[in-house]
């Protein structure tokens, strides 16, 4: 489902170019790192990931945005044992979001839909739920361009954060490269989950 759910927000986005809104596509590659504290049991990774993004300037103010991206590993580490396990983590996010340039600088907010979905050796375990995003970046009137946003998560009952950053340059108007970091950090009663990766990507404009 989620990957229809992606795919419908890439086609929208399609559409609306046509009536010469503006929007941008990314792509980047990225390594990090998982970690896992339930109680007695203790587990880390070594991640590789793959991030698709959409975005859509509906009008001056409005946007829509989605967001796929997968966190792999085939091997971990259970309480300092090594395993060859392969293990997948795939995040999406869709929502929409109100944002205006203050000064130099554009502050944002969003509402997302968030689904994480975790499995390891054919068994899986996944959430759905919601994040409230607070961002600030660059107005798209140069060369530079950066962003930095925070947004709280509420997946299942279970609460937390997202960090991401990134800070690119435009190589031409539609072409841009770029380099970021983004983070999870999940907890309730019973256990703390975090992941993430530094990235490097590009960005299509349009």
């Amino acid at each position: 489902m989620k990957y229809r759910v992606l795919l419908l927000c890439f086609g929208v986005l399609g559409i609306s170019a046509q009536a010469q809104a503006l929007g941008n596509l990314r792509a980047a590659i990225g390594s990090g790192g998982f970690e896992l504290d339930d109680g007695d049991l203790d587990v880390d990774a070594d991640l590789s990931s793959a991030d698709f993004r959409a975005a859509l300037q509906v009008n001056e103010h409005v946007f829509l945005r989605g967001q796929y991206t997968r966190y792999s590993a085939n091997k971990i580490e259970i309480d300092g044992d090594k395993y060859d396990a392969d293990m997948d983590l795939d995040t999406v996010r869709l929502g929409a979001g109100y944002g205006g340039d203050v000064g130099s600088i554009r502050l944002y907010g969003a509402a997302e839909y968030v689904s994480l979905d975790f499995e390891i050796e054919g068994e899986s375990d996944d959430g759905n739920g919601w994040g409230v995003t607070l961002g600030i970046g660059d107005q798209n009137k140069s060369k530079l361009m950066w962003n930095a946003e925070l947004t709280f998560l509420d997946v299942d009952g279970t609460g937390g954060a997202s960090l991401d950053a990134s800070i690119g340059y435009r190589i031409t108007p539609v072409f841009a490269g770029l380099i970021g970091v983004q983070s999870y950090a999940l907890e309730d009663d019973d256990s703390e989950l975090s992941f993430g990766s530094a990235y490097l990507g590009l960005q299509l404009s349009f």
